[in-house]
């Protein structure tokens, strides 16, 4: 079973300038989650699910808590950190830029990363 967040908007001070980082801008995050047995589509209670407003706090406080300079590093970060947390077989976080501060028009740039329970390194 595959569970998904999308959209969530997060204010943060990322990036490679110094503008971003001082300014700040705001990313939007979706995510994917597996789960291969997942309990809670059997039995429909809270108790066998994963707690998706646990997951929002997780990537909010990853989000504003810690400056990357990458995205790709904030989406390997928040897929590390899912697997960690959470009773899931894997996870696919995207991370995107909206309007990045380039010379050029531009909608956004976006990381992804997926990751499994068997790339997690301990």
């Amino acid at each position: 079973m595959d569970f998904f967040i999308q959209g969530l908007e997060v204010y943060g001070h990322h990036g490679v300038s110094r503008e971003e980082k001082v300014l700040g801008q705001r990313l939007l995050f979706d995510v994917r989650l597996t789960i291969d047995e997942c309990e809670a589509a059997r039995t429909d209670r809270v108790e066998d699910a994963v707690d998706y407003t646990e997951v929002l706090d997780l990537i909010v406080e990853l989000a504003t808590s810690k400056s990357f300079d990458l995205l790709e590093a904030m989406a390997g970060a928040m897929a590390v950190a899912i697997l960690k947390k959470f009773p899931v077989d894997s996870v696919w976080v995207q991370v995107t830029k909206p309007h990045p501060p380039v010379a050029c028009a531009l909608a956004s740039v976006s990381a992804v990363i997926e990751l499994s329970r068997g790339d997690l390194i301990e």
